[in-house]
């Protein structure tokens, strides 16, 4: 069995570097100024923090599954709901109303 195609992340280190290029230059800077050391320790922390998100974040087609999977739960549970649903046939409530009259009525006269 192969292994799903994963598809790999996009490279910025030629952006990124090619910006850092462009602001040593801008501002003067030389190769072995200390800037260049916490460049290196923000890469690090960078790469870090990329791999952490990366093993944690579910790929888009777990996601598209999983909501699939409500869809499919939410339209069973809709079709429940309506299937028990109980309508009160017409002459029944409109005994219960005058009933409930009445004994308002009644209730408030002899009180």
């Amino acid at each position: 069995m192969s292994a799903p195609n994963q598809p790999t992340p996009p490279d910025f280190d030629g952006e990124f570097l090619e910006a850092v290029e462009n602001w040593r230059k801008q501002h003067k800077v030389t190769e072995d100024d200390a800037i260049f050391t916490l460049l290196d320790l923000f890469r690090i922390h960078q790469k870090h923090w990329d791999e952490m998100r990366r093993r944690q974040m579910p790929s888009l087609d777990e996601l598209r599954a999983d909501m699939a999977v409500l869809t499919d739960v939410a339209k069973v549970l809709k079709e429940k709901a309506v299937k028990e649903v109980r309508a009160v046939d017409l002459p029944a409530a409109a005994f219960a109303a005058i009933a409930a009259a009445l004994a308002g009525f009644l209730i408030g006269k002899f009180l």
